[in-house]
């Protein structure tokens, strides 16, 4: 897969937040491509803050320089402060998902009155394709979790429930492009922390369940939901 393609998710999501220049904008885990791209929608005269859970991209990001934008090496818990902003967004690749309450908490605490809100995550079954060549090994559950997310109505019913206004469901179905089903196991493969061995039997598995080793469609599924503070 592309670097243009491998996360459409990211850019739906943006477009929903509607960035605008000169906005106050806090973003979590973001990578450093994510983190170039908001930079320039909010413009020299605006702010960003991200905060990374890895240090070490933590630090890659601030080795850039970019004037406006703060970058901090920190684990959400849902309970932080770290200022008043325009918009917030959550769009983390995979998870592990922050607690259900944390997305409605952390809005509260750091969205100004009339902020912008949006938090896409990963679907309760974000890559089915992969979802079925892991249950044909017959692996951990468990491990799988990074992909397994939060429904839309659950996520629409905690952010209601805590006061947050105009809460709205997006589709976050997307399609991907892998060349071969050894590229899709290679873009989710550190989330689940595989061994060069389990990759190799995970693209397996994923052959035998498509049928070929050939370019195919994959269809994602996130949960993508607005809301203003």
């Amino acid at each position: 897969m592309s670097p243009s393609d491998d996360k459409p998710w990211f850019h739906a999501a943006v477009q929903l937040l509607d960035v605008r220049r000169q906005d106050r904008l806090l973003a979590l885990y973001c990578d450093l491509r994510q983190t170039r791209d908001l930079a320039t929608l909010v413009g020299g005269r605006g702010e960003l803050i991200v905060l990374m859970p890895d240090r070490e991209m933590a630090e890659s990001v601030a080795e850039q320089g970019w004037p406006q934008v703060s970058v901090l090496a920190h684990e959400a818990k849902g309970n932080e402060s770290f200022g008043s902003f325009d918009a917030m967004l959550i769009a983390p690749t995979t998870g592990p998902l922050l607690p259900s309450g944390a997305f409605a908490e952390l809005s509260l605490r750091n969205l100004r009155p009339g902020g912008r809100l949006v938090v896409d995550v990963p679907g309760p079954d974000m890559v089915p394709d992969l979802c079925l060549a892991w249950q044909q090994l017959d692996w951990p559950r468990s491990r799988y979790e990074p992909l397994l997310g939060i429904g839309d109505d659950t996520l629409a019913g905690i952010l209601r429930s805590a006061g947050l206004r105009g809460v709205h469901g997006v589709l976050g179905a997307h399609l991907l492009h892998p060349a071969t089903p050894a590229d899709l196991v290679d873009a989710f493969a550190p989330s689940f922390a595989l061994t060069d061995v389990e990759r190799v039997e995970l693209t397996h598995a994923l052959v035998r369940c498509r049928g070929g080793h050939g370019p195919f469609d994959v269809l994602v599924h996130r949960t993508r939901l607005q809301a203003l503070r």
